[in-house]
């Protein structure tokens, strides 16, 4: 028996589908030399009991029919197993069913001319049993092969679930990225135009903003080549992004960072930019249409221990289309809800309702410690 280790590293190539051949190992020719080993005393007890000759006949009787087999079982692995990789499976069992009888022939041949040698000729007895001897022989070899091939097919199959989930990781790790990319544009736009519009009424005020904008795109820019920042960090861009955008709005908004929870949960790792979105909403689609304004009241608390990171706004409210739906205008929610999904599972999606007596809510929930879910 022969058995070979394939390394379990997955390479570029190997997820395309094409990874190298087995090869024969230290493990490999250990397990078979052990195979062999316990298949000589086995076999020698048995026809010792059975024959009623002294176990240390049979023993070497065995050994010398065994060594034979073993060796002949290192050319057929080479052709059918390292040589037919990849090669459809009738033509395998084809060389099998031509290999085994001549493997069967060639190990009775070879122990029958050295006992012969050794003993002056090969008994009548054990001459009677030829053809017992070579169904075992035969036998031994469909053993052999269909561990072999069994074992090759629990590799394949692991290497595959291996291959699918590293193309999983990448395909997720590619994803996040392209949501990073399409909320970081939204944000810049919108707060240019917010400038823009304050430019000729008070440039001394525009300057402002625009040196405050800078410390924010600051932030943007290094936190989208991060995986996660501090919920602390997350909050203070929210605050200031909201600080900006009222001298926009001017009266017409008013607005309240609450945080209700300890230094260690704003410690809390979160993905970069997931708070943003959820102000934008508010100010856009429920403060602005407004003509008497209102309220964007951002709240961090502790719900049922989970982190709950809340947004309100008195404006107008929804209208009427699900704003983490396909149809909706935006995609900055809908982006926000399948990033959270990502990173910490389907509970921490966002969830939307009226603001009573007017207005909209969003809001989302995340383990304490921030850890990643697996999925």
């Amino acid at each position: 028996m022969t058995t070979t280790v394939v390394s379990s590293s997955a390479s570029d190539t190997e997820l395309l589908g094409t990874a190298s051949r087995p090869r024969m190992t230290a493990k490999g020719v250990g397990l078979a030399a052990l195979f062999w080993g316990l298949h000589t005393v086995l076999y020698a007890l048995i026809i010792a009991q059975a024959v009623h000759i002294p176990f240390g006949w049979a023993a070497t009787g065995q050994l010398i029919s065994n060594t034979f087999l073993a060796v002949y079982s290192v050319p057929v692995w080479w052709l059918a197993i390292r040589t037919m990789r990849g090669v459809h499976w009738g033509w395998v069992l084809a060389t099998h069913v031509l290999v085994g009888p001549l493997y069967a022939w060639a190990g009775i041949e070879s122990y029958f001319g050295v006992y012969g040698l050794l003993a002056g000729g090969v008994p009548t007895a054990l001459g009677s049993r030829y053809l017992w001897i070579f169904f075992s022989n035969l036998t031994l070899y469909i053993v052999q092969f269909a561990l072999y091939h069994l074992v090759q097919n629990v590799q394949r199959l692991r290497r595959k679930e291996q291959q699918a989930a590293e193309l999983l990781a990448r395909a997720r790790e590619q994803e996040l990225a392209a949501l990073k990319a399409q909320i970081n544009p939204h944000f810049l736009f919108n707060t240019l135009n917010s400038i823009s519009a304050t430019l000729a009424r008070d440039p001394d005020q525009a300057r402002e903003m625009i040196a405050k904008l800078a410390g924010m795109m600051r932030y943007a820019l290094d936190s989208s080549s991060r995986d996660q920042v501090p919920l602390r960090d997350e909050v203070g861009f929210a605050r200031k992004y909201l600080d900006l955008e009222r001298h926009r709005f001017s009266d017409r908004l008013k607005a309240q960072v609450e945080v209700n929870v300890g230094q260690k949960e704003l410690d809390t790792p979160v993905p970069p930019m997931v708070l943003q979105p959820l102000v934008e909403n508010a100010l856009r689609h429920g403060i602005a249409p407004s003509e008497r304004g209102g309220t964007v009241q951002v709240e961090v608390g502790d719900v049922n221990d989970r982190l709950r990171i809340q947004v309100t706004d008195t404006g107008v409210g929804a209208d009427g289309v699900d704003p983490l739906s396909a149809e909706s205008e935006g995609v900055g929610l809908a982006n926000t809800s399948a990033r959270l999904e990502r990173t910490y599972g389907s509970d921490a999606a966002l969830h939307t309702a009226p603001n009573d007596p007017s207005g909209f809510t969003v809001w989302f929930s995340i383990p304490r410690d921030g850890k990643a879910s697996v999925q």
